[in-house]
């Protein structure tokens, strides 16, 4: 019974005694072990897991001290019975024969979310030896010893006075402050606290904007091709969105402008083809939206990373009449799972966007808040960066080396800064077959047809893709994309009927 109830993996970094504490609590919350029977003793229950019995004493010891088990004077220990009081009882097994109809959900559905079209990556991509997967992170860059350092004051006494009560709707000042001095005045932007909004990363931002200001009459023009998540949030709001052309500069001054409302759009790094919009079409923007009276949603999601060390100023910082709302986060430099973005607007709009991510959330989680403004402000980011661009900057090297040679007839650009390729086939390559065809040979690469809006006949350009190295070793990119070059010769053998 008990090797049943408690089975170890000695190859885990998760200590014995805290593995057999875990699925000792399991097994006395479901059940599996009643109040009137004592647990084996510490000797025997040692040998039955193959563990030293010091191991299964500190794990009793736990136990006892959180109240799962009382100790009995030379009895033993048995499951504390206070533990299991109020809680419901397993409901009755049903009894065969007719059952009434489930609930009708798609009738009741105010949008098909889940038919929208979004970037999709294997939950095991860790597995692939070639992820060319934009987005995510190399662990071996990231200061583990200083994030575990910030996570472990953020918990110190002093700290939780500060951060354990009931923000209502408020954000750490510790993060405001760093996100102002550390992250903004990088971009030439200067806001102050109240103009400052903490979101759980830049999609919550992008949630929260298009939640406060569009309904189904409203607007929004989107890059295309551009960022499809951000494409989704409005849609889910508003069918009336325009799809945006862009030219050399980023998103063109196109009369297809006029029609929006609303402009989202990526001037830093434009969504997914990397071009860096120069000042003069930054002003131009400005410009007709001031004349126009329209607002600009500036995504600025991965500037921090640029490496050649002239960065355009933010469109925020050009803005005189308050006409731009202002989207970053950490996901691309600390890590997309600690879910740490922020929005920078006029101080009316972000009154109300704190107002309604109160509704949704009140707050991020404040010990979070904490963590990251100590990382800020302890340098850990600073150095971080630092250590990201050398890193991008040599992968961004390896990956045009390799692609020139592998992959000669595929066109691509490499920007400073930016930390993926926009690949374009030629026009009979379906990139959908090609990523399945690289995924046999251990290669992972986005489709990119999903960055495109689709016409009235549903029709999407299918030959380009988008390649991130953000996550993959320097030493496992001309393998890489060697393997990519066999999949993508296979395939068009395959096309042309040759076996």
């Amino acid at each position: 019974m008990w090797n049943q109830l408690i089975q170890l993996t000695f190859r885990s970094k998760v200590s014995l005694h805290a593995q057999i504490r875990e699925m000792l609590v399991a097994a006395i919350l479901d059940g599996s072990i009643p109040t009137g029977v004592a647990l084996p003793s510490t000797r025997v229950l040692a040998g039955e897991l193959g563990v030293a019995r010091n191991t299964v004493a500190l794990a009793y010891e736990l136990l006892a001290d959180e109240g799962y088990l009382v100790t009995r004077s030379r009895s033993g220990h048995y499951v504390n019975p206070e533990i299991l009081a109020g809680r419901a009882g397993r409901p009755p097994l049903r009894r065969p024969g007719a059952q009434p109809p489930p609930a009708a959900w798609a009738p009741r559905l105010r949008a098909a979310v889940s038919s929208q079209r979004n970037i999709a990556k294997p939950r095991d991509w860790q597995r692939y030896p070639y992820p060319f997967l934009y987005g995510q992170i190399d662990p071996s860059q990231l200061p583990i010893p200083g994030w575990r350092e910030c996570s472990i004051q953020a918990t110190s006494a002093a700290e939780i006075r500060g951060w354990a009560g009931d923000l209502i709707d408020g954000d750490d000042p510790l993060l405001i402050e760093q996100i102002q001095t550390r992250l903004l005045s990088r971009r030439g932007v200067f806001a102050s606290p109240d103009e400052i909004l903490v979101t759980v990363g830049a999609q919550h931002a992008l949630f929260l904007i298009a939640t406060l200001l569009v309904d189904a009459q409203t607007t929004v023009g989107i890059e295309n091709p551009g960022y499809p998540d951000a494409r989704n949030i409005f849609a889910a709001r508003s069918p009336r969105i325009v799809p945006l052309p862009l030219d050399a500069a980023g998103l063109a001054l196109s009369p297809a402008l006029d029609a929006c409302q609303y402009v989202y759009l990526t001037p830093s790094h434009q969504c997914p083809t990397n071009v860096t919009m120069p000042l003069a079409r930054r002003e131009a923007l400005l410009a007709w939206a001031q004349a126009n009276d329209r607002i600009l949603i500036e995504d600025d999601y991965e500037i921090e990373l640029g490496y050649d060390g002239g960065a355009q100023p933010a469109l925020q910082s050009l803005d005189r009449s308050g006409r731009v709302v202002y989207v970053s986060s950490l996901s691309k430099t600390l890590a997309p799972g600690i879910r740490i973005g922020f929005i920078v607007a006029s101080r009316e709009l972000v009154a109300e966007l704190r107002a309604l991510r109160r509704l949704m959330l009140r707050h991020p989680a404040a010990n979070n808040e904490r963590s990251v403004g100590l990382f800020l402000a302890m340098g850990y980011h600073d150095a971080l960066l630092r250590r990201l661009r050398r890193a991008h900057a040599e992968r961004s090297r390896a990956v045009a080396a390799a692609l020139a040679q592998r992959l000669p007839g595929v066109g691509f650009t490499a920007v400073a800064g930016a930390s993926s390729f926009w690949l374009r086939f030629d026009p009979d390559v379906d990139t959908r077959a090609l990523a399945m065809a690289a995924a046999r040979h251990g290669v992972l690469i986005e489709p990119g047809d999903v960055f495109f809006a689709e016409t009235a006949d549903g029709a999407v350009p299918s030959n380009y893709a988008r390649l991130g190295f953000s996550s993959i070793d320097v030493a496992a990119i001309e393998p890489g994309i060697a393997a990519l070059a066999v999949a993508h010769e296979q395939l068009r053998l395959r096309h042309s009927g040759i076996r």
